[in-house]
């Protein structure tokens, strides 16, 4: 991991690599599902933490650095772990395990999975996949022969079918493992 990152020594504030290529299930900005949470905060350095009713929209808008969140999970007592860098450019989740099981990228990322890219136009997609709107999480998934391509999926605009929105625009693109939750 040590050669796909890079630290701004300016401010002491770890800055993720915005290059990266996406690869689904595996990594994105320099960062590897699976990772230990304490491996990642001794990487990061300082982080700003809050609890998930603390207005955390508007900590999020100012944010220059690393943000984190608990945010309880139903009754059961389980934590989603949070870790947003510069108003949700990159977000990596935590849950019960203590790994990365998934790393969301933003506006300004600039590494692309197949020549696609947050900002791009969701169609943009179908030049090498098949795309299929998955309505319980809002979210697109793309197929490759009939099979679909896991731990990757794709946030728009509009979150809703392409037959009800047919022009949307990438917003976040998430790489991710269930499992490792």
């Amino acid at each position: 991991m040590a050669g796909l990152v890079r630290k701004c020594e300016v401010n002491a504030i770890f800055v993720p690599n915005l290059e990266a290529e996406l690869i689904p299930g595996v990594s994105a900005a320099g960062f590897s599902l699976g990772d230990s949470f304490s491996n990642l905060m001794r990487l990061i350095g300082p982080v700003d933490w809050y609890e998930a009713d603390a207005g955390i929209h508007d900590v999020l808008l100012r944010s220059k650095g690393w943000v984190g969140v608990r945010k309880k999970l139903g009754f059961d007592g389980g934590v989603v772990v949070t870790l947003t860098y510069m108003n949700s450019l990159i977000l990596l989740a935590f849950e019960c395990s203590e790994v990365l099981y998934r790393i969301v990228v933003g506006s300004g990322y600039l590494g692309t999975f197949n020549g696609v890219r947050v900002g791009d136009d969701l169609l943009s997609l179908e030049k090498n996949f098949e795309i299929d709107f998955n309505d319980v999480d809002d979210e697109f998934l793309i197929l490759k022969d009939k099979s679909y391509i896991g731990g990757i999926s794709f946030i728009t605009n509009y979150r809703a079918s392409l037959m009800h929105a047919p022009d949307q625009t990438i917003k976040f693109i998430s790489v991710h493992d269930w499992d490792l939750r």
